[in-house]
């Protein structure tokens, strides 16, 4: 299993806050389009100037659920919830069920996904005034897989998650979790892929003037 680092240098002369974000998935349904929203990956709350700091990760996929108090808007936490692992390459299908214990009931793999996909199945055992929300979470370096994209779950469903493995990076205070709007967060952020790239370490420096650049080794 790969291991990956993002390393935030602070050169912009002030102490900052910064937060890592993936680009959404693409998701598709059997119901049509499906709105997903942004969600905090990993979050430094106080970069001093001339200091860093950084986030080592594995590649791991997670399917995920949560049920917040309402429905998604920026600004909402998942703070509660949970995850199965998930293997993008054998197409893996989770179950997700609210009978009895709620959460996802089993994992099928190789599974029935895209290419390059899992799926998430919902059941008709819930409504959408249950406010589940489904997503793709990922390994933040912490103990529990953080939630990168959500959406707001249908009962009755088959969803198809596609990640798409590139990271962005802002000055902003959030926390894991937290629903952000990712086009206003920053008038400047910095773009992390290491597609094609025999690096597993991107380095991150924010100038100055607040404009950032990215480094690989």
């Amino acid at each position: 299993m790969a291991k990956y680092t993002i390393r935030i240098f602070n050169q912009s002369l002030a102490n900052k806050a910064y937060v890592a974000f993936m680009q959404e998935p693409v998701v598709t349904s059997n119901g049509g389009v499906t709105p997903v929203f942004t969600n905090a990956w990993a979050c430094f709350e106080n970069v001093t100037n001339g200091s860093w700091d950084s986030v080592v990760y594995t590649d791991s996929a997670y399917a995920c659920w949560s049920q917040p108090a309402e429905a998604l808007t920026p600004s909402t936490v998942l703070d509660s919830g949970g995850v199965m692992p998930v293997n993008t390459d054998t197409k893996d299908t989770v179950s997700f069920t609210n009978t009895g214990v709620t959460g996802f009931s089993g994992v099928v793999s190789p599974g029935t996904a895209q290419n390059g996909s899992f799926s998430i199945v919902s059941s008709t055992d819930f409504t959408p005034q249950n406010n589940f929300v489904f997503g793709l979470a990922r390994d933040n370096g912490g103990i529990i897989p953080a939630p990168v994209a959500t959406f707001n779950a249908l009962p009755n469903e088959i969803y198809n998650i596609t990640p798409v493995v590139k990271f962005y990076v802002a000055d902003g205070l959030y926390v894991p979790g937290q629903v952000i709007d990712y086009s206003a967060v920053s008038n400047n952020i910095a773009a992390i892929d290491f597609t094609g790239l025999p690096y597993n370490t991107a380095t991150v420096t924010q100038a100055a003037n607040g404009a950032f650049s990215v480094t690989y080794s």
